[in-house]
């Protein structure tokens, strides 16, 4: 007879039971990283939210604010009818309604390309001496384009 060999195979753990194996509990220094972590990024995404969620006023609103006059403001309005005047070299004024409430702004900066009257601006800047000082201009973009109508000709051929 033959003698077993001592050094046998050892047969595999059926595959579910390696899946049933306990797991070992994570280091208390990981979970307190992980929660500094989370925190620091919630306090980023709070406060980097909070310094950019401004909100436009209205005219109206504008001038019964008490302590606007102290920081930089938006308002919101459209540009009046032949109220825009340029001058090579000066500041752009022009008048922005909202309903019967009218305001005076000046600007000096960049002008939007679809700037006209009639068309929604917000301007950032403060209210001097009943003049809105604007140094940022905001002129919202039309929701709709509406077709061109293709002009017709008058010869017949």
């Amino acid at each position: 007879m033959l003698a077993k060999s001592a050094a046998q195979p050892q047969a595999m753990p059926p595959a579910g039971e390696a899946a049933r194996r306990p797991r070992g509990r994570v280091p208390l220094g990981f979970l307190l990283a992980g929660i500094v972590v989370a925190g620091a990024v919630l306090y980023l995404v709070l406060a980097n939210t909070g310094a950019s969620a401004e909100y436009y006023l209205t005219i109206k609103e504008l001038r019964t604010c008490r302590n606007c006059q102290a920081r930089a403001v938006r308002v919101a309005g459209n540009v009046a009818p032949n109220s825009i005047v340029r001058a090579a070299g000066q500041p752009m004024h022009f008048t922005i309604v909202d309903g019967a409430q009218s305001m005076p702004v000046v600007y000096g900066g960049t002008v939007p390309d679809i700037f006209r009257a009639g068309i929604q601006v917000v301007v950032e800047g403060h209210l001097v001496s009943g003049t809105f000082q604007a140094q940022n201009l905001f002129a919202k973009c039309p929701s709709k384009f509406q077709a061109a109508t293709p002009a017709t000709s008058g010869s017949s051929g």
